[in-house]
């Protein structure tokens, strides 16, 4: 957040930035939908390319210049450099505990193996004992993609600039509700390009609404509960878009339909993530009031 000196700066300031700098959030959504509607008018991105499932460069442009890109100048233009270091700080944050690499990397393929046993008997675990070397061929490389070009950086915009804003205000449940609509609303000229058809991307949509809210949930829980670590966000979205992307865990190495691979995840996701905002009473992992310096001392020892 803008610290006393920055706002004093920003008085002095041309009016544009004074602007910025008294509405950093709508700023954010201001660029991030004028990338994301403006590039999706160039035909020329949106070509499949030899990425997973075809995407396109589309895709890894709204990503990197949408999300992370918006997110970075709002936060230089409302706060100066100490808002980006620490914004750079908390998007970039590794050092964390291995559980939690455990839970945002293994998290999701472990429990679509063992929903999957449940819903197809012991076809998913014979498929995974033939296909094995696809994990490394298939599902590590989408993944490596994911993390990279994309999932990563859209947490950038959305967990490490959007979340924890409206967090510091609102709390961490209604952040994750407020963030939903705007990560919602983000994904429909995607569904629109992949489909084709505005009635399928509508469609989709309103399929997809209550598994989004589910994965802001996660992902706010994973922040706050790792310490501010956008990366960790980051790294559980990468992984279930690769555990679910046609090149990926579920399809390829498991062998399972794909259209019934999405409805299966998108309600692991709801299931989920409603066991988080019950387990963590609403908190998604952050501390209540009179345990938050007790915590932020600990982590920085």
């Amino acid at each position: 957040m803008p610290d006393r000196t920055a706002a004093t700066q920003s008085l002095h300031s041309p009016p544009l930035r004074q602007v910025v700098a008294r509405h950093p959030v709508t700023a954010f959504l201001v660029s991030l939908y004028a990338v994301t509607v403006g590039l999706a008018l160039v035909p020329a991105l949106t070509v499949p390319q030899p990425l997973p499932n075809d995407g396109h460069l589309y895709g890894i442009l709204i990503s990197v210049v949408g999300c992370a890109g918006s997110a970075f100048a709002v936060t230089a233009a409302a706060g100066g450099r100490e808002a980006v270091r620490d914004l750079t700080r908390r998007c970039l944050r590794w050092r964390v505990r291995l559980r939690w690499y455990a839970v945002a990397l293994l998290g999701m393929p472990a429990v679509t193996l063992v929903t999957a046993t449940v819903l197809y008997g012991s076809s998913p675990l014979r498929a995974l004992s033939e296909n094995w070397p696809l994990l490394f061929t298939s599902y590590l490389p989408t993944l490596a993609l994911m993390v990279v070009l994309y999932n990563v950086t859209e947490e950038f915009g959305f967990t490490g600039f959007l979340f924890a804003r409206l967090q510091d205000r609102h709390g961490p449940m209604r952040a994750a509700l407020v963030t939903t609509v705007f990560f919602w609303l983000f994904h429909l000229p995607t569904f629109v390009i992949d489909t084709g058809s505005w009635a399928l991307a509508a469609l989709l949509m309103g399929i997809v609404l209550l598994p989004h809210f589910a994965s802001r949930v996660i992902a706010g829980w994973l922040y706050n509960a790792a310490g501010a670590s956008v990366l960790i966000a980051g790294l559980f979205h990468a992984t279930f878009n690769s555990t679910i992307n046609p090149s990926g865990f579920a399809v390829a190495v498991l062998d399972l339909p794909h259209e019934e691979v999405f409805v299966v995840l998108m309600g692991i996701a709801v299931v989920v993530g409603a066991v988080v905002a019950v387990a963590t009473r609403g908190r998604l992992g952050l501390p209540a009031p009179d345990e938050a310096e007790p915590a932020q001392a600990a982590q920085q020892d």
